[in-house]
């Protein structure tokens, strides 16, 4: 074969490749960025998107569960609203996720590949302003963080956090973007309502009979957006559910074995095991598409270790004790007890070495604290921590004016105890909540693990502020080998 054979053959390779680019959405991912390593589930994830556009997909409303970090917001959220916008430059786009910052690095990297030199070869009638354009009072066409036009068509995307204002936007194709952004807010009824009524109230009232949705997420809950729209309406979803690590053979395009990680490469089997066993309930969740809480309780009995005294002062090695209350006296209109335990951190794990409740009057309470935290180990590097609720706020003025003792005020929490204990029950689920032997063992682990249905539920206050003064970040995976939830 000659030099200039060789040449007209590359050419046409090109010429067949872009035009393919231009039909196949999962040509398009590796054409205008050729390092794209595409593997079979971003292939998939890219023809399901396509088949949902073209009307071939069977719904007009596509979920897409991922796990984190595979990949799946470069195909739908930055990739496809360009392609979808060259192929038809009258599209009206809405993408949204969790918060607005998000949204609008979704928007800026759909003007960056609009704008590169392999789009323009590709589809060279769809293309943007060339200035920033935040106003149409001039009659140009608007490209900004927010929202950007095709030029001569008048298509455009727009870029809304959860929450946000869809006033005056009808919508061709909705994108929502992973809506909750962590565990908090998908362990708060609050949360999970104010994404229900923003989808109903304000995304679904601008869509019209052949709008196309697109809802892609790691599960974080039972009752996230997803799993409300299942329960209301799943037969007029298509769902396409990818575990890191395969299962069963419910998805028939998977080509791997039981057993086996989604993207070996990247996220190996040994890594996704690792983090299975610090919280096989979360990974069930977010890896595995599978979020469940049985028997509707939050934290479990068996998570939590047990050690002995023996065995906890051979450890301790002059750790200091940190004290937590969860303050309250009684009067004429509450009989709360007030809870109160001491911890202690050895390396990444938290010890509780004794727990206790009382119902005192104020001044009866101001001289139990002292004599609690002296016998149970108070040194001049611990400190007693109070939350500044109405009691507390008496309870910590008393004890920095009339004792030496190191007393903090902690901050107030914003969110409910439902939702600080479902934040922190990943620490207890991979043992890293470790209880001294002691009387007080069963009442508390009773009370936690009985939430929200026990009468009282001191110890869960002072159990998650525990975690979060000590853990620092429950959800951040600690490299350790030792998780078995050894019994001494």
């Amino acid at each position: 074969m000659g030099y200039d054979t060789a040449m007209r053959l590359l050419e046409l390779e090109k010429e067949l490749h872009r035009r393919s680019a231009a039909e196949r959405f999962p040509v398009f991912l590796d054409y205008v960025t050729p390092s794209y390593s595409r593997q079979w589930f971003h292939t998939l994830i890219a023809e399901k998107c396509q088949q949902l556009i073209d009307g071939t997909l069977g719904t007009d409303r596509l979920m897409l569960f991922v796990p984190p970090q595979h990949g799946k917001s470069e195909i739908v959220s930055r990739k496809f609203p360009a392609w979808v916008l060259g192929r038809n430059p009258l599209m009206k786009i809405v993408g949204s996720s969790y918060s607005a910052d998000l949204a609008q690095q979704f928007s800026r990297s759909i003007q960056r590949t609009i704008d590169s030199q392999e789009y323009a070869a590709v589809f060279p009638n769809t293309y943007l302003n060339n200035s920033n354009v935040h106003s149409n009072a001039k009659g140009g066409w608007l490209r900004n963080i927010d929202l950007f036009e095709t030029v001569g068509y008048g298509g455009f995307y727009k870029a809304v956090g959860v929450g946000g204002s869809l006033t005056g936007t009808p919508v061709d194709l909705g994108i929502i973007d992973d809506p909750v952004k962590d565990a908090i807010e998908a362990g708060s009824q609050t949360y999970r309502d104010r994404n229900w009524e923003w989808y109903t109230d304000v995304f679904l009232t601008r869509l019209h009979n052949r709008s196309k949705q697109i809802l892609i997420m790691t599960r974080w809950h039972e009752d996230d957006l997803a799993g409300r729209l299942l329960d209301r309406e799943g037969d007029k979803w298509t769902v396409v559910s990818i575990p890191a690590i395969r299962e069963d053979m419910t998805l028939p395009e998977d080509p791997r074995k039981i057993g086996e990680a989604l993207w070996e490469e990247r996220h190996s089997l040994a890594r996704l095991t690792d983090t299975e066993r610090r919280s096989p309930r979360t990974f069930a969740a977010l890896y595995q598409q599978r979020p469940t809480i049985a028997g509707g309780n939050i934290v479990k009995r068996e998570w939590f270790r047990n050690i002995s005294t023996h065995e906890f002062k051979r450890l301790h090695n002059g750790e200091p004790v940190v004290f937590f209350l969860d303050t309250a006296y009684t009067d004429k209109t509450s009989n709360d007890p007030t809870g109160i335990i001491a911890t202690c951190k050895i390396g990444g794990d938290l010890y509780i070495t004794h727990a206790q409740k009382v119902n005192m009057k104020f001044p009866d309470l101001l001289r139990f604290i002292p004599k609690y935290v002296t016998e149970n180990g108070y040194t001049s590097a611990s400190s007693i921590r109070i939350e500044p609720k109405a009691n507390g706020l008496s309870v910590i003025d008393q004890l920095k004016e009339s004792t030496p003792y190191n007393v903090v005020c902690t901050k107030s929490p914003k969110d409910s105890k439902e939702t600080r204990l479902f934040a922190a029950s990943p620490t207890v689920e991979g043992g890293r909540v470790v209880l001294v032997d002691g009387a007080w063992n069963e009442a508390f682990v009773d009370e936690v693990c009985g939430f929200p249905t026990k009468p009282h539920d001191e110890y869960v206050d002072v159990l998650c502020y525990a975690i979060d003064y000590h853990i620092s970040n429950p959800y951040k995976p600690i490299d350790r080998r030792r998780l078995s939830r050894q019994v001494y």
